[in-house]
């Protein structure tokens, strides 16, 4: 078709920002990570055909009707694999995870059952997108100094590419950081969420950054569905993986095992650093507990109040001529 410059032109989904010059903020990496529950199968439904789909291989016809407490206990079977598993399917959460950086993306999109809604690059600017750091980056300030500085020259040279009109958005970002926080949807089965959060709460071998991805993704399923007393999530849990190929020679050792996976026999000398993941925390590091350690008492500390909560739910829920 020829080409009209009569007719209107189309408003793009995305600001042009030509000309601007980068104007962004650096903050710390983990307390930039934000996730929020932004759908899921209301726990009434549960109640509602739970029962009836777990029970089906027994039934001589379909049931529909249940008391309270069978209600709970089914529930209560299913969400810790003592009935059919596939119920977990039937029940899906969706997320939105903001903050994040592009390394965090890649470990994000690794699993391949979860549907995803990037915040892409290619189709508009990242000039002011927020810049992450690592505590201990933070802590160590002759490399905070240079790590600021090539992420502003970086970003400005991204940015002069771009309105030089010859180079593309597509071409130009390939100059930036993996530093610049990005947001993301996922959605996932309640059986796939249970196996990704306790994959990536290892802190072992999984960085930081995964271990609050999945700490967060529990608290919110916990804030919806009175299970929190279920012990679904550990965040003890011992890095079993990490156990059992430390001294294989086929497992990338980083740290120390922490007292929770502290279940063979070492060398110093196995590990990259000899020192625990909390340890190696910049050339300053200051007295007392770090950013990530205060964050997992917190969400410890969250955690057991959403047990009572749940244990409370339920008291009020199930009559006591129920549960006799």
């Amino acid at each position: 078709m020829p080409k009209n410059n009569n007719l209107d032109p189309v408003k793009l989904p995305m600001p042009i920002r030509f000309g601007e010059k980068p104007d962004f903020k650096f903050v710390n990496d983990l307390e930039n990570i934000n996730v929020t529950l932004v759908d899921y199968t209301p726990f009434e439904h549960l109640l509602n055909y739970l029962p009836g789909y777990v029970n089906a291989t027994w039934a001589d016809k379909p049931q529909t009707s249940f008391t309270r407490k069978q209600q709970l206990e089914d529930i209560e079977k299913a969400l810790t694999f003592k009935t059919l598993p596939s119920i977990l399917e039937t029940i899906r959460f969706t997320f939105r995870i903001e903050g994040i950086s592009v390394q965090d993306v890649t470990h994000l999109i690794r699993h391949r059952t979860f549907s995803f809604s990037a915040q892409c690059t290619g189709d508009r600017w990242l000039s002011h997108h927020t810049a992450v750091v690592p505590e201990s980056i933070e802590n160590s300030p002759e490399f905070l100094e240079r790590y600021k500085e090539l992420t502003e020259q970086c970003r400005e040279l991204y940015a002069d590419m771009i309105d030089s009109k010859q180079i593309s958005i597509m071409d130009a970002r390939l100059i930036l950081n993996k530093n610049h926080d990005n947001f993301y949807y996922a959605s996932a089965s309640l059986k796939d969420l249970l196996g990704f959060m306790r994959q990536r709460l290892d802190r072992q071998i999984q960085p930081k950054s995964d271990n609050i991805l999945a700490y967060q993704m529990y608290l919110a399923i916990c804030e919806v569905y009175p299970i929190a007393d279920l012990d679904l999530i550990d965040f003890e849990h011992p890095s079993f993986h990490y156990i059992k190929n430390a001294r294989n020679g086929h497992a990338t050792n980083l740290y120390y095992p922490e007292d929770n996976s502290d279940k063979f026999e070492w060398n110093e000398d196995d590990f990259i650093y000899q020192g625990y993941r909390e340890d190696i925390n910049g050339t300053q590091k200051p007295e007392g507990a770090t950013k990530f350690e205060t964050m997992l008492d917190d969400y410890k500390t969250e955690l057991e109040g959403l047990k009572r909560t749940a244990k409370t739910w339920k008291d009020l829920y199930v009559s006591k001529e129920e549960l006799v």
